[in-house]
């Protein structure tokens, strides 16, 4: 089944850290947009944030219309757009059943967030009395707290942290 043209997506490429920004504009110009998202555990300072990120940092896509390539130069000029993607002279076209595939990944990566530390991490302690001490990611408990692993004397020790009080090696 051939598919119609207003089903499949254009692929532009934003300005660094400018995706919200680009998608913002071009809505407010009467343009389609999709940009995936994923949730990312974030430590700054002393706190705990999930944050939502794009999927793909730079880019993000545009549904393609009738009058989208009538208007592709109001594109280029939108604030947070840097280009749209081409191979040669031919703009760079994202299947529809591409941009499902993708949108069905990202319920699932909304849902869940993707974890500053993973089990395994061979982690640094940058707080309290074990500060300075090495210590083996385990496992997060709760969104602030996180279960490590020390040698104390010969003998690994489970410890419950702060997460604000760990750094990754």
């Amino acid at each position: 089944m051939i598919q119609k043209p207003q089903n499949n997506w254009w692929v532009v490429q934003t300005k660094s850290n400018r995706e919200f920004q680009a998608v913002d504009q071009l809505e407010r110009q009467g343009f389609t947009t999709y940009c995936p998202l994923f949730k990312k555990e974030i430590i700054k300072g002393r706190r705990v944030i999930i944050k939502t990120l794009p999927l793909f940092p730079r880019y993000i896509f545009i549904q393609i219309n009738e009058i989208i390539q009538e208007r592709i130069h109001v594109i280029r000029s939108t604030l947070g757009v840097s280009q749209i993607l081409k191979i040669g002279e031919n703009l760079i076209i994202a299947p529809h059943s591409m941009i499902d595939s993708i949108r069905e990944m990202e319920k699932d990566r909304l849902l869940n967030h993707e974890n500053h530390f993973k089990p395994g991490d061979v982690i640094k302690i940058k707080g309290g009395i074990y500060n300075g001490l090495e210590a083996v990611y385990q496992i997060t408990d709760g969104l602030e707290r996180a279960v490590v692993l020390i040698n104390l004397i010969q003998q690994e020790t489970k410890l419950n942290i702060s997460k604000n009080q760990l750094a990754k090696q």
